[in-house]
């Protein structure tokens, strides 16, 4: 038997607080179906499989230069790690994880305790670097468990088995639905979602798990 929750990814919610007629933005990270799922946060609950929202997590969009050694020398001297390479994934200072994206774009992905001193250090970045919040625009999901790969590709078009190694990054699609997925652990595998695709991306899981 398997328990399964329908529901969407969680969305990172905006707060506007207004102090000395100045407008700022505080982001709040928080479920929007909180109440749908177990008391333990899962979505699929079963043996050797499990899915879970994680809602505590932050992206910044790290943009560099031509200079490739240059800005790698930067990224550590600021973030504490190294850019990885293509399709590759590295871990850092503070526990932070860098993803490659593209050849001058890379996500860094952090706790949002993480944020604002990671967010001191952009004012460091030279001209030719910038980094943007794009925490709001996506929802993490937490696979884990032997079945996982036989779970997603009835609808990944990147074959998992093969390719998804630990440590390595991939931007793909799960069914129609552009996704990031990456590995760091064996039998754990994280996807990022926009909140956009969320209920797509639900229906799709619901639907796989009952023919596993």
């Amino acid at each position: 038997m398997f328990r399964v929750v329908f529901s969407m990814i969680p969305m990172v919610k905006r707060w506007m607080a207004m102090n000395n007629l100045k407008t700022s933005f505080q982001l709040i990270f928080a479920s929007t179906f909180e109440s749908l799922t177990d008391d333990d946060g899962y979505l699929i609950n079963q043996k050797d499989l499990s899915c879970y929202e994680l809602n505590d997590k932050a992206i910044a969009i790290l943009r560099t230069s031509k200079d490739e050694k240059e800005s790698n020398r930067i990224t550590l001297n600021e973030f504490g790690l190294e850019l990885p390479k293509p399709l590759s994934i590295t871990r850092g200072n503070d526990n932070l994880s860098c993803l490659w994206i593209s050849p001058d774009e890379f996500w860094i992905v952090h706790s949002q305790f993480q944020r604002d001193l990671l967010w001191k250090r952009k004012n460091s970045l030279p001209d030719v670097m910038s980094l943007v919040d794009n925490s709001a625009a996506y929802g993490t999901l937490i696979f884990k468990g032997g079945k996982t790969n036989e779970l997603l590709s009835r609808w990944m078009s990147y074959d998992l088995n093969a390719k998804l190694t630990i440590g390595k990054v991939v931007s793909t699609t799960f069914g129609k639905a552009p996704v990031i997925v990456y590995q760091e652990e064996k039998n754990e595998l994280t996807m990022l979602v926009r909140h956009s695709f969320s209920h797509y991306v639900a229906a799709l899981l619901v639907d796989s798990v009952k023919r596993l």
